[in-house]
């Protein structure tokens, strides 16, 4: 019995059989080859979902790089028709201040003229 115990694991007598055993690697090399072939493929899994992020990424850059750029443009349309409105207001801001400075001359004329005509007929 004691003699099981000194037994290497190898031949000793278990229900299932090696193959099914974990395998240990033989050398480190071989352990680390394993784990970067593991890590390459998550790490190109990895890549790809990167590249797809990235992708999906710029596009939105480039969509929101066009929709800032149609707002900048219908600001600046905006502006030119403020501009012009503003220009034509101020057309008619001038226009109605000559007009009430030829109403006040009118006025004084008309004065002037009522004046004469009660001179002459008090006299």
């Amino acid at each position: 019995m004691m003699a099981n115990h000194l037994m290497k694991p190898d031949t000793r007598n278990c229900k299932r059989s090696r193959e099914l055993e974990p395998q240990m690697p033989d050398s480190p090399q071989l352990s680390s080859l394993g784990k970067s072939d593991a890590s390459f493929s998550e790490s190109s899994g990895l890549f790809y979902k990167d590249e797809s992020l990235e992708r999906d990424l710029n596009d939105m850059s480039k969509e929101i790089n066009l929709m800032l750029s149609t707002y900048a443009k219908i600001l600046s349309e905006r502006a030119a028709v403020d501009a012009s409105y503003i220009d034509e207001i101020d057309g008619l801001f001038k226009e109605a201040n000559t007009i009430e400075n030829f109403l006040i001359q009118k006025r004084e004329l008309l004065r002037q003229r009522f004046t004469v005509i009660a001179n002459t007929l008090h006299r």
